[in-house]
């Protein structure tokens, strides 16, 4: 009886864990799912997501583009600069670069935004984060001596998750973007007025509310404060605009948004929205995102650009006749990333010489047909239309221009109509005439589109287009699948399937031990005969079960994963500079600082990679090593210990990161001291 009932004991004890978890994962998200009884006090009025009776998407007339130069505007985007007190690769340089040399070509645009990540914020060993103010310096002195701040309105810049680290506050000294950004402020919300259209962009800021130092620190998110102001804001306002623009730093799929106090999601939202411009993802890794744009479901753009850091990559974006084009474009450098910083030009202390720049291409009409929004843009103007219309930045004449249609080559004459470059506002414009309706066979055409400058320096552009209304496919492969992901989502159910799982395959297993400890897979007899997978897993479960050190050890340490705080430590170690307790606690659910909790999905990732597959993988291949057969056995301890030195490592990394309390009130600690005596213990017993 005495021998049962621990085991018995276990049931209750595992359904009690699950509602704690339960109860923790509700407080640590409480402020992102506030509801209306909740909030009474505030006043939340906003207008159901748009519908296609609206009158907003009946705004579209029979305007035709033609070869005039009106209904034209263009600007730019540039994210994650990395400025670098330390970091001399990239970063810094492009940027430098970018002022220097692309904004004096590009001459007019009507504005440049800047979507985070202004600065690095990282060591000199890319270990620990603060920030520092001389990259902050860097930012302002580049931007007055290239003149970005003599136009009032050009340039608007947003917070990125490394302008955040190691800031306790907006209100923080360390808030070093609240001094030295241009906006100054979380996040903007200005209208274009022109003749033809009126045009709105607005800004967030998802950082985390206290920024905690990295690496923690790679998720935002959007509350439910946040949500009903976003939601005023585009639904009294996008009715009267052509399009609307919202900008951030994190990509939606890196993005927890909360509800409004009205139960709306981000995706009822954001039907008021055209395009969804972000940064943050640095093109991934391995070629994953190269491309990491998508269309999302609520008809709006999602258009990640890649950073300026290492891919040096800047945006042009056109608005013509209010369809919007753009183009990305690498900076005309010998090799990316630049890893010499140049020098500084005459009469400059940053900014570098002008370098060789060829010429730039966007087509506006056709429009690339992969980013057609036919619920926000009047795509009948393609097929109406009576020229090509392209836009061409070069810092010297332009001697030819040649278009391709089909592979063949477009006889009409292709005729300047823009203006003079010392104009203010500068629209290089070119047209040629053409017939669309040849190509309106409901097929897929392109478009190639070739320029030449007097000093021989070319340019090309290639788009895919459809005179028909219809959107192509934008053939971004696993980039396109990834960006349109919920990764908090996918992190979430991915540990709950994974944990859950573990914890009831274990206490099954051991209810059945428990009453049949004679069954079969537990004899030495059936260890030595030959046995298929699923005989031989069985096996090792069973035996698992068994072993008491094994098994208690393990099953409490996964019920205490999802109970008790992980840790302890000084999640931002700059707070206690400004006389504050940066002291917090690290719970699968989110970083609780006193009564305050951050919601932020790096605690899942963490726990996704740290437990499932180190610590809980370390215990199965010590299992193996004790149970398995002889010849596997030294392959197994060797791995097991490997993986072992590998997790002390990151215990280190951890305490310098988050203080020496983070590793002495550590559960993985005590994991990992006790798991590494057993596991040599065994060996040598």
């Amino acid at each position: 009886m005495r021998g049962t009932l621990l085991p018995i004991l276990l049931i209750p004890l595992t359904l009690f864990c699950w509602f704690r978890a339960y109860h923790l994962h509700r407080k640590a998200t409480s402020s992102l799912f506030i509801n209306v009884s909740e909030k009474e006090s505030q006043d939340v009025s906003h207008t159901s997501p748009l519908t296609s009776t609206d009158p907003v998407l009946q705004r579209f007339d029979n305007i035709t583009m033609g070869d005039r130069r009106d209904n034209l505007l263009y600007f730019m985007q540039i994210s994650d600069l990395h400025i670098s007190k330390f970091q001399k690769t990239g970063g810094t340089s492009h940027f430098l670069h970018f002022l220097a040399t692309v904004l004096p070509v590009i001459r007019s645009p009507a504005f440049v935004l800047v979507t985070g990540d202004l600065t690095d914020a990282k060591d000199e060993h890319f270990v620990t984060s603060r920030q520092f103010i001389d990259e902050w310096v860097t930012y302002q002195t580049a931007l007055q001596e290239s003149g970005a701040l003599n136009r009032p309105g050009f340039w608007h810049d947003l917070r990125g998750n490394h302008d955040c680290f190691n800031v306790g506050s907006w209100g923080s000294e360390q808030n070093m973007y609240k001094k030295y950004g241009v906006e100054k402020q979380q996040g903007f919300d200005f209208m274009v007025e022109k003749d033809f259209g009126r045009y709105r962009f607005v800004g967030i800021d998802a950082c985390p509310k206290a920024g905690v130092a990295r690496p923690f620190n790679f998720f935002g998110y959007y509350e439910t404060d946040d949500m009903d102001r976003l939601a005023n804001k585009l639904s009294n306002a996008s009715l009267f605009s052509n399009h609307t623009f919202l900008l951030a730093h994190y990509p939606t799929a890196t993005t927890l948004y909360g509800k409004t106090s009205k139960g709306e999601t981000f995706n009822d939202i954001s039907r008021y929205i055209s395009v969804y411009m972000c940064g943050h993802l640095h093109k991934l890794a391995w070629g994953l995102g190269d491309k990491l744009q998508t269309y999302q479901p609520t008809h709006y753009l999602e258009l990640e650009l890649a950073d300026m850091k290492v891919n040096a990559i800047y945006r042009i974006l056109a608005i013509d006749h209010d369809l919007v084009s753009f183009a990305d474009i690498e900076l005309p450098l010998n090799e990316i990333p630049l890893k010499i910083p140049p020098p500084s030009a005459p009469g400059f202390s940053v900014l570098p010489e002008k370098i060789a720049f060829p010429p730039v291409i966007l087509v506006t009409n056709p429009k690339d047909s992969r980013y057609l929004m036919k619920y926000h843009e009047p795509v009948n103007r393609i097929k109406d239309s009576s020229h090509v219309r392209l836009l061409i930045w070069s810092d010297h004449d332009i001697e030819e221009i040649e278009i391709f249609l089909d592979g063949k080559k477009h006889n009409e004459q292709v005729i300047y109509r823009g203006n003079s470059k010392e104009d203010k506002d500068y629209i290089p414009l070119w047209v040629s005439p053409w017939n669309p309706k040849q190509f309106d066979d409901s097929k897929e055409h392109y478009i190639v589109v070739k320029a030449r400058d007097k000093m021989g320096q070319k340019g090309e552009s290639k788009v895919i287009f459809r005179v028909d209304g219809e959107r192509s496919d934008m053939r971004g492969g696993i980039s396109e699948f990834l960006i349109g992901l919920d990764w908090a989502l996918v992190i979430q159910t991915t540990y709950i399937f994974g944990h859950s799982f573990t914890t009831l395959n274990m206490l099954f297993t051991k209810l059945y031990v428990t009453f049949h400890p004679h069954h079969p897979l537990l004899l030495v007899s059936y260890h030595i005969s030959p046995k298929t997978f699923i005989q031989s897993y069985f096996r090792k479960t069973f035996l698992l079960a068994s072993q008491p050190i094994f098994f208690y050890t393990l099953y409490f340490y996964l019920l205490s994963s999802i109970t008790l705080p992980w840790f302890m430590g000084n999640m931002i170690p700059s707070a206690v500079e400004e006389g504050d307790d940066g002291t917090g606690l690290f719970w699968l659910f989110g970083i609780q600082l006193n009564s305050q909790w951050l919601p932020i999905f790096d605690t899942w990732r963490y726990a996704l990679e740290d437990q499932l597959v180190w610590s809980i993988g370390a215990v199965i291949i010590w299992f193996m090593v004790i149970t398995g057969e002889r010849k596997w056995k030294r392959r197994y301890w060797i791995l097991g210990f490997a993986l072992w030195l590998w997790r002390g490592s990151s215990l280190i990394r951890l305490a310098k990161q988050y203080g020496n309390l983070a590793i002495w009130t550590n559960v993985q600690t005590l994991w990992w001291a006790f798991w590494g005596w057993y596991g040599l213990y065994r060996k040598y017993l």
